[in-house]
């Protein structure tokens, strides 16, 4: 058996859907799930690209207030969490 070294991806693998959201990326990957909506589309209604929200998924980026007005609304949020310091990027 050959092992496979997944550090070379040129991509990252898919990111696995939380059960129990403890980051403010893991909540909004659920409920992006919860709402059937894909990534292009939450990026089109929102107006960012694709790559920006897997940034917040990923924890990577924080969106600005105008982002999380459009969430609220496209993802049905009635209250999003407030990110921990350790989940800001750096």
């Amino acid at each position: 058996m050959v092992d496979y070294d997944h550090s070379k991806e040129r991509y990252s693998r898919r990111k696995l859907i939380p059960v129990n959201p403890k980051t403010l990326g893991d909540h909004l990957h659920l409920q992006r799930i919860k709402a059937n909506l894909s990534q292009p589309e939450v990026a089109q209604k929102t107006g960012v690209s694709v790559r920006m929200v897997r940034k917040w998924e990923y924890g990577l980026a924080c969106p600005t207030e105008r982002h999380w007005q459009a969430l609220k609304l496209i993802l049905h949020l009635d209250e999003l969490p407030v990110p921990a310091a350790s989940q800001l990027p750096k």
